[in-house]
């Protein structure tokens, strides 16, 4: 059976750990030919031998997300070197936990610059490319806590909204062209940033027991619906936020 991705180009932002590093294996044991995009240049180079050594096809560029000239740079050199860009999975996010009064001017820029800004910026520029050829597959990376709030995240929830916003409007202009744009808001994923946040398991033993399905949520759960959403199959899906959080919220 021939991989569903075959002959396509992704790019992956945040790929380094966590979910991004769950999708960027999934899209690249599909067939894809996946940049990895990530600030952490010695964890995204060490990710990157790991995917090689199994035989996937996988390229680091060192990239802030927040660096509109490097995002531009690095997407040109994909473009440049692998020719099309098929996909895009907008992952790349920060997630500080602090109380609303604690919460100053530039911490509140750092947090939607990431979460955003990042977004609008590699989604811009992959745009052409995707436009030209007529095709193209746009996954955003949002956040259960969205339709829930929670405390002391007042920032990264306000990003993570923001990131549906522009979801729906960019679908309802990209389906003309052939590109779907889509939006999955996590629940609590067991990744290495929720045990430095949470080392003594409270908070996923009270999010679990809240959830239909009673197991802790795993990068790979994101990787699959993102894998879907990114394939050929999900053609007729657009603009849509999906909640992937074991039934922690059933919408």
């Amino acid at each position: 059976m021939a991989a569903p991705l075959a002959g396509q180009v992704a790019i992956v932002s945040g790929a380094a750990r966590g979910i991004g590093r769950a999708a960027a294996y999934r899209l690249a044991a599909d067939g894809a030919c996946v940049a990895l995009f990530d600030k952490d240049g010695t964890a995204l180079r060490a990710e990157a031998e790991s995917l090689a050594a199994g035989g996937l096809r996988v390229t680091p560029y060192p990239v802030d997300v927040t660096d509109e000239a490097g995002v531009n740079e690095a997407i040109a050199t994909v473009l440049e070197r692998d020719g099309r860009i098929d996909i895009l999975v907008n992952n790349a996010g920060i997630y500080p936990h602090t109380p609303f009064e604690q919460v100053t001017f530039v911490e509140w820029r750092r947090v939607l610059a990431t979460n955003l800004d990042g977004v609008y910026l590699c989604t811009r520029a992959v745009w052409p490319a995707m436009v030209n050829q007529g095709y193209g597959r746009i996954v955003n990376i949002g956040s259960a806590t969205f339709h829930i709030g929670y405390p002391e995240m007042v920032p990264y929830i306000s990003s993570k909204g923001g990131i549906v916003g522009f979801t729906r409007g960019l679908a309802a202009e990209a389906g003309a062209h052939g590109v779907t744009v889509n939006c999955i808001t996590p629940g609590l994923i067991e990744t290495e940033g929720t045990q430095v946040e949470d080392p003594t398991g409270n908070l996923f033993e009270e999010i679990v027991g809240g959830q239909a399905v009673k197991r802790r949520g795993r990068p790979d759960d994101i990787a699959e619906c993102i894998a879907y959403l990114a394939s050929p199959a999900a053609g007729f899906i657009t603009g849509q936020t999906i909640n992937v959080d074991g039934g922690h919220r059933l919408h």
